[in-house]
Order: C-alpha cells, then sequence, then structure tokens
C-alpha cells in the first residue's frame, strides 16, 4: 500500500471519527432544536461518506457499505437541510423540503442499479449533480443574503467561510464526477478527498466547538423583552440606555437601518450593539429587533380611526419597511393574520 493510500485511510478515519464527535455534540441539544436534530442527521451522513466513497474501505466493509450508503448518498440534501435551519432562526419542517432527497433517491437508484450499457447511469448522475449543485447554491445564497443582519458573530463568520468553500467545493466534485463518469475515479482523486473532507471536518469541529450553546432557537422559543439593566455589564448600561432612548424617538422608522448605521449613531462600536442586542436583549438577528418597535407602531396606526384611511403602503414605507411585501409578511408572522384584516377587527372593536 502506498504512502498516499495509507495518509487517505487516515485521513477518512479521522473524518469519520470527528462526525460522530459532531454528531454527539448535536445529540445535546437534539430535544430541544429542530436545526440539532437535522445536524446530528448531517454528521452522520458525513461519517458514512468518509467510508463508503474509499474503494478500499467500501470492499473491507462488505454488506455493511451497502447499509452505509443509504444515508451517505443524501449527505448534500442532510446539509442542505442543516444549513437551512442554522441560517434560518424561524425555521420550520414543511413537507415539501423532502423533495430533494426524492430527487437524489431517484437518480442514486437510477445510476446504480442499469447495466453498463444503458445510458440511465449517465443521466441519473446528471440529474443527481445538478440538485446537489441546487442545494449548494441555495446554501450559498442563504449565508451571504442575511449575513449583515446575523447578531450571532459566530455564525456570521461561519457564513463567509460557507459562501466561500460551498461553490468551489460544489462545482469541482460535480466536474469530477461528470469527467469520470462511466470509467470509474483514479487512485488520486480518493486520495485527495480523503484529505479534503478530514481538513474541512477538523475546521467545522473546530468551530463548531467554540460557537455559542444557543447556536439553534429552541423548537419554542422565548420572546425577545426588554433590557434588564442588572443583568448588563456595568459598561453596556450606557449605550442601552442610548438604544431605548433612539429607539422611543423613533430611528426604527429610518428606511434601510443597518447595525453599523445604528452603531454610528449611537457613537459606539458595530461589533458592541451587536452584542448588547444579542446577549441583553435576546434577538438573534437585527430585523427582528427593528421589526419588534415597527410592528408594535404599525398595530398602534392599523387601530387609530384617523388613518383609517390611509394605504396600507404608506404606514409600512412610513415605519421604514422598503415595500409593502416585507411588512406583510413580519406582520403575519407577528400576529396571524394580514394588516387589513387586523385594521379591520380593530376598527370594528372601537
Amino acid at each position: 500500500m502506498t504512502t498516499a493510500a495509507i495518509l487517505e485511510l487516515l485521513a477518512r478515519g479521522g473524518t469519520t471519527g470527528l462526525a460522530l464527535m459532531l454528531a454527539l455534540f448535536f445529540w445535546r441539544d437534539a430535544r430541544r432544536a429542530i436545526g440539532a436534530r437535522l445536524g446530528l442527521l448531517f454528521a452522520l451522513g458525513v461519517a458514512c461518506y468518509a467510508l463508503v466513497s474509499s474503494n478500499v474501505i467500501s470492499l473491507a466493509l462488505g454488506p455493511v457499505s451497502l447499509a452505509l450508503n443509504l444515508l451517505a448518498i443524501p449527505t448534500a440534501v442532510l446539509f442542505w437541510w442543516f444549513v437551512t435551519a442554522l441560517f434560518d432562526d424561524r425555521f420550520a419542517w414543511r413537507q415539501w423540503r423532502l423533495i430533494p432527497l426524492g430527487i437524489v433517491a431517484l437518480a442514486a437508484t437510477g445510476h446504480f442499479l442499469p447495466g453498463p450499457d444503458s445510458p440511465l447511469p449517465l443521466i441519473a448522475m446528471l440529474a443527481w449533480q445538478t440538485a446537489n449543485v441546487l442545494m449548494m447554491a441555495h446554501a450559498a445564497v442563504l449565508a451571504i443574503r442575511d449575513w449583515p443582519d446575523d447578531l450571532i458573530e459566530p455564525r456570521r463568520r461561519f457564513r463567509v467561510a460557507l459562501a466561500s468553500l460551498v461553490p468551489i467545493l460544489g462545482i469541482t466534485v460535480s466536474v469530477m464526477e461528470i469527467r469520470f463518469a462511466g470509467i470509474g475515479f483514479p487512485d488520486w482523486v480518493f486520495h485527495a478527498q480523503g484529505v479534503t473532507l478530514f481538513g474541512l471536518a477538523l475546521l467545522f469541529t473546530g468551530w463548531l466547538i467554540a460557537a455559542p450553546t444557543d447556536l439553534f432557537p429552541p423548537d419554542t422559543a422565548r420572546a425577545p423583552g426588554a433590557v434588564q439593566s442588572g443583568k448588563l455589564a456595568p459598561e453596556d448600561r450606557p449605550l442601552a440606555a442610548r438604544l431605548d432612548q433612539a429607539m422611543a424617538d423613533g430611528l426604527y422608522r429610518e428606511a434601510g437601518l443597518t447595525v453599523g448605521a445604528l452603531a454610528g449613531h449611537l457613537k459606539t462600536r458595530e461589533h458592541r450593539l451587536r452584542r448588547l442586542i444579542n446577549k441583553g436583549l435576546g434577538y438573534r438577528n437585527f430585523s427582528a429587533f427593528l421589526n419588534t418597535h415597527r410592528l408594535a407602531e404599525a398595530k398602534r396606526l392599523l387601530a387609530a380611526p384617523e388613518r383609517a384611511q390611509d394605504q396600507i403602503l404608506i404606514i409600512a414605507l412610513e415605519l421604514g419597511y422598503g415595500s409593502i411585501a416585507p411588512f406583510n409578511r413580519a406582520f403575519r408572522a407577528e400576529t396571524g393574520t394580514t394588516p387589513t384584516l387586523y385594521r379591520r377587527t380593530a376598527l370594528a372593536e372601537a
């Protein structure tokens, strides 16, 4: 056995060990958060993939490798589920999230079952890789889209790494799959893949262990509340008072208000303000903090008889929303109804 092959086996064994360690890490919070349960599945998928994607290990495992393949094949789907739950604090499981799993399962069946002369394996492999690329692209978009809004600093750093690495790795894997379709991978591909997997698993494990314990919100999250000055560090209390005053003065009405702009208004560093809103107020993203103030005012304006003739759009723009769509989404998420129905009910009860 060559030195490169030995290094590959060691790397794959290390990857499996790290993935199982991550599975235990996610198991700790699996009962309280769906994101942790999805993380547990993803970690187990990585462990299985690290084993069965090696010819040497797969042959050594014999029939066991067939069982491990059941969790290894949809690893990209498990990753997509996990990342979506990680980046979306309002994540809720929906049945349509099973669609990519069905596509991958059908593609895998079409890839492995037909004979060597059938064109179906190539078609199925292309469908499989297309689904994987689309999921990786969506994960990268999620990472970039809400990066400025995120108040959990370790998660913000992970967004940057994910947005940088996923497109590169996803495209590389897909190109390799297509390039060597039907002829099998040369040995150097397995060696490089094993070392790369171990490096990524090591980085991800280090990041996750250093991440906060509240990385995932519980399935029944407590509502963010007002700052309790007794729980604030003495040096943060003046900033908390200035923040309260700025909100009382209606600064939240400013369209496009960002954490950086608010920090400049309060004459403080952005990271201090992020920490205060996250740790002191209990908000996980800046939009939720702004919506608390904006929607409280929206409900007051919608219930006011003197504003009954105002268009909903006018009120939304007045409160700092760029258009009616984000206002409607935020209002429905907060109240369970639309602004129009809320106004109708409030005015009828007045």
